[in-house]
């Protein structure tokens, strides 16, 4: 893939400090500009004392010394709309952005531009926590086997062509509760092996991303599954897909994705499925 641009959305706060290196680091290992945009109120766009080109330099000065080639936008307006609209207009095939608070079950908020944006951005949208200290290595990617999860999956082997891929299928056994039988349970884990394999003879699935997947089926509700597998994997990304226009908690996977983004301590990036 010939990367093209990435937008960060800033707030400008303290806490944006990890999304900015993650961007910069990104940026620099695609060899592409970085498009750094923050909307002000448009309350605030008559207001005499407001300057932009001086904010704009304010901004590049307390950027950190780099090689990296950085657009600075100021720009007013809804937060989301404004930030998908930069996006589209500058052909950025990433957005990333930043949380509200860090390793809270409320650092993704419903309603909260970060939401807003996961749920309409046509292209995929990083979430980064953590500091970074080196490239990606590790990518997990949680998958139902829909056509969302699927591509989930090739987003994320576009974007990061080097990392290895750890494919995770997290299932239930229908009406345990009730049958206990070993025969059931090895019935329904051999269905869910076979379903793995399918999904990974699709077409849609070329031969290198393919060669780069790990993929393994594991018992238990999906926040559980996602908690071991990172741990065993030692992945430093989570990749989830969305169907978007819903409410955040109905969008990955049938889940609720609000507390998966809340509780994983490692970036997460969601990919919103097109039709």
């Amino acid at each position: 893939m010939n990367h093209r641009s990435i937008l960060l959305a800033t707030d400008l706060s303290a806490r944006c400090d990890r999304p900015l290196d993650r961007a910069l680091m990104l940026a620099k290992e695609w060899r592409v500009k970085l498009v750094l945009l923050y909307v002000m109120d448009p309350g605030l766009a008559n207001d005499p004392v407001t300057n932009i080109r001086d904010i704009e330099l304010k901004i590049a000065d307390q950027l950190p010394k780099t090689k990296v080639d950085v657009e600075i936008l100021v720009k007013f307006g809804d937060v989301a709309t404004t930030v998908i609209e930069t996006a589209k207009t500058k052909k950025c095939d990433l957005i990333v952005t930043g949380v509200a608070r860090y390793n809270s079950i409320g650092d993704i908020i419903l309603g909260s531009p970060v939401d807003q944006i996961i749920r309409n951005a046509s292209v995929p949208v990083l979430v980064v926590k953590r500091r970074p200290k080196h490239a990606y290595k590790n990518i997990l990617v949680a998958t139902d086997f829909s056509d969302c999860s699927l591509q989930a999956l090739n987003a994320a082997a576009e974007l990061f062509p080097d990392p290895r891929l750890h494919l995770v299928h997290a299932y239930q056994e229908p009406y345990s509760a009730w049958l206990s039988s070993d025969q059931v349970a090895q019935d329904v884990k051999s269905e869910e092996q076979t379903a793995m394999t399918r999904f990974l003879a699709k077409r849609a699935i070329s031969d290198a991303v393919f060669d780069r997947v790990n993929g393994s089926i594991e018992k238990g509700d999906l926040g559980t599954v996602l908690f071991r597998k990172i741990a065993a994997t030692k992945s430093d990304l989570v990749v989830l897909g969305t169907h978007g226009r819903g409410a955040l908690s109905r969008a990955a996977l049938g889940s609720n994705a609000q507390q998966v983004l809340g509780w994983v301590e490692e970036d997460v990036m969601m990919v919103r499925e097109r039709k």
